[in-house]
């Protein structure tokens, strides 16, 4: 049987070990000697867990593979070439000058508790120009739910283990959708008022006309009986909501009378997918400036050891090779974690489709669309042999202007959605002086 001190000795440490682990509010040094001269150790424990404050709970949960994206950062900033004409300038924020228009954008992207991807940033879309000399350097990043930048878990490689190696089964592309991350659909490319483009929303006959829906036609859009002109149709989200619904059934082919309004409309088919991609150039064009290491900025310092375990201090960040291979500038491959966009046409929007296609042999990523080996696939050119994707999602862009036109029409066109954006500062911005931009943080893509 312990002695009276003994056992004091025992409840004294035990106190201790509580107070040291979870945060023990002291108590009074009279109430404590009165404790342990009085109770047993069980007893001890039942007075002092009502006292007792826990650590604020940590989990950080087990994330196993890049398929658990759960947040997304969309970053689009405008630049241009550089002299060398080997790389591009990309602008950020400035403490010292306001843009006219925007030079730096971003739109953030989550996982809801349903899976949902839905957009949480207060910017909604892209507003863009067209420009023969001015781009716009687009850069995804991807996040576990723990909050950890995991783009560098779609490049491992390893040549012992090439199936193993995600270089190998991976790529973004970048193409067209037609429903939007807010809830639209049927939403083709379209002017900025709201009227479809005929060539990127319509199938056409021999002759140049919209071909009416069958039963089996899975995509379709209604278009007025009275009144249809080319490229006259206006988006109505009801009326896309009904076409949905009626697609694939019997009322298809059938004249629909709108409730509201009293107007009748037919359905016409519109672009399949793999037709829509084919008019992706036609819109915009998107080169892939991926980097080795894939989360660092092109050109500066590798420190120390790359996630692949090679030792690279002070060596150059480099474009990504196939391999990622350090002896070549010649055999590039692509992941589209960075990349530059131009954009051919203005006054339009559309969604852009930004998916990751997940090839599941280590060989098809380099075999061309015209079965030619060691091509890569450019970026509207999916495969229809790919269904897998690590994630699939659409943004919103829009073209407000084109620098090209003249100089009237360039500024009322972006006042239109700026109004405050002065025609001084606007036609400084945009006249090809890359001086202008010097109080602006800068990035190399």
């Amino acid at each position: 049987m312990p002695t009276k001190e003994a056992h004091n000795l025992v409840l004294g440490q035990y106190i201790l070990f509580r107070m040291k682990k979870n945060k023990l509010n002291i108590l009074p040094i009279a109430g404590i000697l009165a404790i342990l001269t009085s109770c047993s150790t069980e007893q001890i424990e039942r007075v002092l867990d009502p006292l007792i404050e826990a650590p604020a709970s940590t989990i950080e949960r087990n994330v196993k593979g890049h398929e658990q994206i759960y947040a997304v950062q969309v970053i689009l900033r405008l630049a241009q070439k550089r002299a060398d004409g080997h790389a591009y300038v990309a602008y950020g924020l400035s403490n010292f000058v306001e843009p006219p228009i925007p030079v730096y954008q971003q739109i953030d992207i989550s996982k809801d508790d349903f899976g949902r991807i839905t957009i949480v940033s207060a910017r909604k879309h892209f507003d863009v120009v067209k420009s023969n000399k001015y781009y716009y350097a687009l850069e995804l990043k991807y996040y576990d739910l723990n909050g950890k930048l995991i783009n560098h878990q779609f490049s491992t490689y390893d040549a012992a283990d090439l199936e193993g190696s995600t270089l190998l089964h991976h790529q973004h592309f970048f193409t067209l959708q037609n429903y939007s991350l807010y809830g639209q659909q049927l939403v083709y490319p379209m002017t900025l008022d709201s009227l479809y483009y005929d060539d990127f929303t319509f199938q056409k006959d021999g002759r140049n006309k919209r071909i009416e829906s069958s039963e089996i036609s899975p995509n379709n859009v209604y278009v007025p009986i009275e009144g249809s002109v080319e490229n006259g149709v206006r988006y109505n989200e009801r009326l896309a909501q009904k076409a949905i619904e009626n697609s694939t059934t019997k009322a298809a082919t059938k004249v629909y009378t709108d409730p509201s309004t009293g107007m009748q409309y037919k359905m016409y088919k519109t672009l399949l997918p793999t037709k829509l991609d084919d008019k992706v150039k036609q819109i915009f064009t998107y080169t892939y400036r991926d980097t080795d290491p894939v989360e660092d900025e092109l050109f500066s310092k590798v420190k120390g050891l790359d996630d692949l375990g090679r030792q690279r201090v002070g060596k150059n960040v480099q474009l990504l090779q196939q391999n990622r291979d350090l002896t070549t500038e010649a055999r590039r491959d692509y992941l589209g974690f960075k990349g530059i966009l131009q954009f051919k046409k203005s006054n339009i929007s559309f969604q852009m489709r930004v998916c990751i296609a997940h090839m599941i042999t280590s060989t098809e990523k380099y075999i061309g669309p015209s079965n030619v080996r060691g091509v890569m696939h450019e970026h509207n050119e999916i495969s229809p042999a790919w269904n897998s994707y690590d994630i699939d999602y659409p943004i919103a862009f829009r073209v407000i202007a084109d620098t090209e036109s003249d100089s009237r029409t360039f500024v009322k066109d972006v006042q239109r959605f700026y109004p405050g954006a002065s025609e001084d500062k606007l036609l400084k911005m945009f006249a090809n002086d890359s001086d202008w931009f010097s109080h602006f943080s800068k990035t190399t893509m």
